[in-house]
């Protein structure tokens, strides 16, 4: 994935000179590879061959299909609040046992943000003063959701998005059949995250970003009521409107910008445009965490950007 080559390097060099920190926390937001690069971390701290991680040796492999009696993985995807102490009551009673291959234990614990207050606090007890063959990997989207306690035992690595270049090459990779153009779009939509728009493409979604790249010509055409219409069938659950309003933000913006740099962009925004646009998404995002009604947004959102693009109501 790319976007992690850099962090690869810094974490190896501390590993390297015995600096890595017993807990290692990678902040980033989903898509950008935290998972890979907490597995890779892992595989370098086990590894025995001279170049860490090789990639190839027993240790590697048994990390990489889950396998190694030395590496406990914790956690997932299951939302707010779902990662509870019963979890951290486990790595507790195992923390002092000795390794059976190795000579460290790897406890890798995914998505920390969805601990309840109870197991982050049953978790820092651990970090204070775990056995020297104990090291901790953690992952979170945002360490404002965490104790600073737990923040302040770990070292914060931020994994951040890779350069949209960067991105719209690595789709282009990934998936031969997608033009140049519409990988650019993707990457700018989804902010150089390529997890996130390699999952857009994988799970057939890309139309929210399609509906999202060509609202402002709609607009400018007076096509007031096609993109009313469009919204209503095709974001018609909260979530998806809610990803529609990113990823028309994040289109607008950055285009925007490189408008303003005279840069060739894949959709045409003024400046003006992109500012104006973020402030009546902003207030939309609102009125989806408000529980307003969907239809009546969307019905608002529209009638507000015909203005800003000149549209005919």
């Amino acid at each position: 994935m790319p976007g992690i080559k850099e962090l690869k390097g810094t974490l190896s060099a501390s590993l390297r000179e015995g600096l890595l920190s017993h807990a290692v926390l990678i902040e980033g937001e989903k898509g950008t590879g935290r998972k890979e690069l907490a597995l890779w971390l892992a595989k370098a701290i086990l590894c025995k061959s001279e170049e860490r991680p090789c990639e190839r040796c027993s240790v590697c492999r048994k990390i990489e299909s889950g396998n190694h009696p030395d590496v406990e993985i914790y956690g997932g995807n299951g939302g707010a609040r779902s990662f509870h102490i019963e979890s951290i009551r486990e790595i507790k009673n195992s923390l002092w046992l000795a390794p059976n291959e190795s000579e460290q234990k790897v406890y890798i614990l995914l998505n920390i943000e969805n601990m309840t207050q109870e197991a982050q606090n049953a978790l820092l007890k651990s970090l204070e003063e775990p056995p020297s063959h104990a090291r901790f990997i953690l992952t979170c989207d945002n360490r404002r959701n965490l104790l600073d306690t737990i923040v302040s035992r770990s070292t914060v690595y931020n994994l951040e998005p890779s350069p949209r270049e960067e991105c719209a090459s690595a789709l282009l990779e990934n998936f031969p059949d997608l033009s140049e153009k519409d990988a650019e779009l993707f990457s700018i939509a989804c902010g150089g995250n390529f997890g996130a728009a390699k999952a857009l493409i994988q799970e057939e979604r890309g139309d929210i970003v399609f509906l999202a790249a060509k609202t402002p010509e709609l607009l400018r055409g007076g096509n007031y009521y096609s993109l009313a219409a469009e919204l209503n069938r095709k974001c018609a659950a909260r979530a998806d409107f809610s990803e529609y309003l990113e990823k028309l933000l994040n289109i607008t913006g950055r285009c925007g910008i490189d408008r303003a740099a005279g840069k060739k962009t894949p959709v045409k925004v003024t400046p003006m445009e992109a500012v104006k646009t973020s402030e009546i998404i902003e207030r939309g995002k609102l009125a989806v965490l408000q529980n307003c009604s969907v239809d009546l947004i969307e019905s608002w959102l529209c009638m507000e950007l015909s203005r800003v693009f000149g549209g005919n109501l």
